[in-house]
């Protein structure tokens, strides 16, 4: 068993304004996924991305406008979103209070971003 708590995790800065903590990730032993953590402040640049893995994100603070898919939806916490591969999407904070996000996604996906920051 690993347990690991968000304030001990290093927060990533994106170019865009976003904070990532990666708390489940290959490097602890984890077979098949990995579990980010997102906080998007108010007045973070939205940025569109595109990947051929799929995401499965459940909101846990704030309140957030997803665009995928071709549609727009407001999102709130206790949310669950899925995300198929190759499905551009984007996440936006509407309040002043961080929309906070898990994202989970298959084990070595975005191993570039951690690399990045090392």
């Amino acid at each position: 068993m690993y347990i690991i708590n968000v304030k001990d995790v290093k927060e990533l800065k994106t170019p865009h304004g976003k904070s990532i903590r990666w708390l489940l990730s290959k490097e602890i032993g984890a077979p098949n996924f990995e579990m980010r953590y997102f906080e998007i402040p108010q007045g973070a640049e939205p940025s569109e991305d595109k990947h051929p893995w799929e995401h499965e994100v459940f909101v846990v603070k704030g309140e957030g406008i997803v665009k995928a898919g071709g549609e727009e939806r407001k999102v709130r916490s206790g949310d669950a979103i899925f995300i198929p591969p190759n499905e551009p999407h984007m996440f936006l904070n509407v309040r002043k209070e961080p929309f906070g996000f898990i994202c989970v996604i298959p084990k070595g996906c975005e191993d570039y971003v951690k690399e990045k920051n090392e």
